[in-house]
């Protein structure tokens, strides 16, 4: 009896995992068929989804029906929003995040297409969802950043060799020393091109951060508590491509402001499509901030944020 799926159990994983996903049988069933536990029964096809060997798409059209995504729709005038059902127990929170990013990554798929640019602003959810997508739904497709590098997102995609052949990055970080530095790295040709591709894209993808404590412009060693904190003062309440915004999208004038390499928020307004992703109630007033600023078209976010987001007006 096998307790323990290892990679030398690709038979008796594959064996189950076709018996579950093809052929429509219980884990009971399975269990019975290959001599083994249920619960063994269970590990292997949890097994087959870490290792690939089975992907599960979502379809975005049907989390665009749901009443909820139907409220934010009507109620903040969003061209398309998705929300995902919360996970529930212990990991919940990460694993709500992987429910986000996949409902991104089912509605990029939509936007998938032989000669198609998809602009990309990084976020961990963003990144997931990237990592999500498969090798045969990227023929002809190119990714191109619209800002700096980020190292801690780029070691989400060190895992998708597929995404990365078709990204084109900003040679520069997001940030650099001075506004001297910034300004003569803007007047490379190597960016320029970057961002000319950026503007062209059918569909760009961004995450949003809130100014709030342990935001996520402070987990990915960007800015300290202290700084997020000096910024709310100015009234900013989130951040897009390394710029902050107020209540109503205005762009908020910070010690970032002229050191930062990449598309600006006022570019990003003119944009024709634009996603914005962001999961957690903490991150309530940067979407909302978003949406009245028309910084983002669509939103994929989770039920509890779309929620307050609601109660909030």
């Amino acid at each position: 009896m096998v307790l323990n799926p290892a990679p030398n159990d690709i038979d008796l994983v594959v064996r189950a995992a076709w018996l579950y996903y093809e052929d429509g049988l219980t884990q009971a069933q399975i269990a019975t068929r290959l001599f083994v536990s249920r619960q063994t029964v269970g590990r292997l096809l949890e097994a087959a989804r870490s290792q690939g060997i089975v992907r599960i798409e979502l379809d975005a059209q049907y989390l665009s029906a749901m009443q909820l995504a139907t409220r934010l729709r009507e109620g903040f005038g969003l061209r398309d929003a998705i929300v995902v059902p919360t996970a529930q127990g212990r990991l919940s929170r990460e694993r709500t995040n992987e429910r986000v990013a996949a409902a991104l990554a089912a509605f990029v798929r939509r936007h998938l297409h032989p000669g198609a640019v998809v602009g990309v602003s990084w976020g961990d959810s963003v990144a997931r969802s990237l990592s999500m997508l498969s090798e045969e739904s990227l023929d002809g497709v190119q990714f191109v950043a619209t800002a700096g590098e980020l190292s801690a997102i780029d070691e989400v995609l060190t895992r998708s060799p597929h995404v990365l052949q078709r990204l084109r990055t900003l040679p520069a970080p997001l940030l650099v020393s001075s506004e001297s530095v910034a300004e003569a790295i803007r007047g490379e040709d190597a960016v320029r091109d970057v961002l000319d591709l950026a503007r062209s894209a059918v569909v760009t993808l961004t995450g949003m951060g809130a100014a709030t404590a342990g935001g996520s412009a402070v987990s990915f060693g960007v800015t300290t508590d202290d700084e997020v904190a000096e910024f709310a003062a100015r009234g900013a309440v989130g951040d897009m491509l390394g710029e902050w915004y107020d209540l109503e999208g205005r762009v908020v004038e910070t010690s970032w402001s002229r050191r930062r390499i990449g598309l600006g928020l006022d570019e990003l307004r003119r944009l024709s499509n634009v996603v914005g992703v962001a999961g957690g109630v903490e991150k309530v007033d940067a979407i909302r901030g978003a949406i009245a600023g028309h910084l983002i078209d669509a939103l994929v976010t989770d039920e509890p944020t779309a929620t307050a987001l609601l109660e909030r007006g």
